[in-house]
């Protein structure tokens, strides 16, 4: 392996493990948070299995663990787009699979939470306020030895209010800030298809819309969760299952989540049919509490994911949580 890479290679693994034990000192006050948008879930086929994710390998782990990508035997793109009442979420990403050496990838995400009149002293509309946030990422990850994969990610995030037409008075302008998310993942018992995942994600500072004092804590939280794949006597090789649970929690301990999900797959030809399933519970019963329902059909290196969230709020309001994911394998 060249030197620069088994350097990389080796600082990463430090500074996964030194980043994860360090995370409770290193978190503010989680009441408060400012870019929350970066704890919205993405991806249909994490969301199915309600986001049950950090122990997962995969394209898809660019968005949740990128740790779950070091093991990737091939390269590939996605896009991902979901809806609900408050925003529109878009995001791409594309992973290159390194030799020997794991994978890198990046990723861009677009917020749109649509547009809001602007009015003048008298209360004629005038204009038009628009509320947007983009974040762009970098990931790298790798294995150490057969059974722990660890990988990094870099995050750049920036919200804004424009304005279309005259907008005078009203507040307008951008504000950006970085979070890193940093993971490992691991396989105990090498019989049997376990995965333990462990992350923290959204470590930054925080997100200054005015000035300092004003300034809000990132939504920086730790995951923890386990990833398994029963075999049944007489259960028939076409058939597969994988069964999911994940605690997160914001680093005072002040907000807890429990996430659990499965899939099943069933193989015919070069076909697979997946049906997914999962469930959030919030502390305290937030409005992404409820149960998820996913599809999958992948054929080959192309795959489809549709999932929906069955929570109150959005639905009430005419626009149930849904996502949609296709992924190119290249």
């Amino acid at each position: 392996m060249p030197p620069l890479l088994s350097t990389a290679r080796r600082w990463l693994g430090w500074g996964a493990f030194v980043a994860l034990p360090l995370a409770p000192r290193m978190g503010l006050a989680q009441a408060n948070n400012g870019a929350l948008d970066l704890v919205a879930p993405i991806g249909a086929h994490a969301t199915g299995m309600g986001t049950a994710f950090v122990a997962e390998e995969g394209s898809e782990s660019i968005w949740w663990n990128p740790a779950g990508l070091a093991r990737l035997d091939h390269s590939a793109f996605a896009i991902d787009h979901s809806e609900n009442f408050f925003v529109k979420d878009d995001g791409i990403s594309l992973i290159a699979a390194i030799n020997r050496l794991g994978a890198a990838g990046i990723t861009a995400r677009y917020f749109n939470y649509g547009a809001q009149p602007a009015v003048d002293i008298v209360g004629n509309e005038t204009g038009e306020l628009l509320t947007r946030s983009i974040a762009l990422g970098a990931s790298f990850a790798t294995t150490f030895g057969p059974r722990v994969n660890g990988g990094v990610t870099y995050r750049l995030y920036q919200s804004r209010i424009d304005c279309s037409g005259l907008c005078e008075g009203q507040e307008t302008g951008s504000s950006t800030t970085s979070a890193v998310d940093a993971g490992v993942q691991f396989a105990p018992l090498p019989a049997r298809p376990l995965r333990i995942g462990v992350e923290v994600r959204n470590l930054g500072l925080s997100l200054q819309v005015k000035d300092k004092p004003q300034a809000d804590a990132l939504p920086t939280r730790l995951h923890v969760g386990a990833a398994f794949d029963p075999r049944f006597k007489g259960m028939v090789p076409e058939l597969t299952l994988r069964t999911t649970a994940e605690i997160v929690s914001a680093l005072d301990l002040g907000n807890s989540e429990v996430h659990v999900g499965g899939q099943v797959g069933y193989k015919t030809g070069s076909t697979t049919l997946i049906a997914r399933g999962g469930y959030v519970w919030q502390q305290g019963g937030g409005i992404s509490s409820g149960p998820a329902l996913g599809l999958g059909l992948a054929s080959r290196r192309v795959q489809l994911d549709l999932a929906r969230i069955f929570e109150d709020f959005s639905s009430t309001l005419g626009k149930p949580p849904t996502y949609i994911s296709i992924r190119v394998g290249l």
